[in-house]
This record gives structure tokens, sequence and C-alpha cells, in this order.
């Protein structure tokens, strides 16, 4: 799957959230199309990961897998608290 077609479906298909101190940034490393979302919260950081990791039998497009992360970001956002580290200091890690 070309993971560079995903980013550039997740940057069409995503509509930036307006909280001031927020950033959404996209990345492509290897296999993984994978978003992080970060706020600083006072001292405490706050986010999640979205990670997408396709097989060679995926049936999904590009397109569509890009579309499926900008979802999964903006429900996050809409729908839950953005969490603190955990114990060993990661983000919670969502993969579609």
């Amino acid at each position: 799957m070309d993971l560079q077609a995903a980013l550039n479906a997740f940057n069409a298909a995503y509509q930036p959230d307006p909280r001031e101190g927020l950033t959404v940034t996209p990345l492509v490393e290897g296999g993984t199309l994978s978003v992080r979302v970060r706020h600083q919260d006072g001292e405490t950081p706050r986010g999640f990961d979205v990670v997408a990791e396709p097989l060679e039998s995926e049936e999904r497009s590009a397109d569509d897998l890009g579309h499926d992360v900008a979802e999964v970001v903006k429900r996050e956002l809409e729908y839950a608290q953005l969490s603190a580290t955990d114990e060993d200091g990661k983000f919670k890690r969502i993969v579609v």
C-alpha cells in the first residue's frame, strides 16, 4: 500500500481542531502511518497516537485508510478526554 497516498488522504480528510496548544502530526515511518496528537495541559502533556500498519492482504485502499485514520482522530478529539501518559511515560495508542 502506498502510505504516502494514505497520508495525503488523511491530510485532505482531517479538519484541524481549533483548540489552542493542540498539535496533530501525521508521519510515515517505514510501513506505518501514524498521527501523534498532543496537547499541553499546564505542565502535563496529554494526547494519543493513532497507528496504521497495513498488511499486504489489506483490502482497504490508501484513500480509505487515510480517511479512517482522520475519522479516528476526529472522534477521539470530540468524545474522549485527552489522557496523560501512562506509568511508563507512553501515550495511549489506537491501532486502525
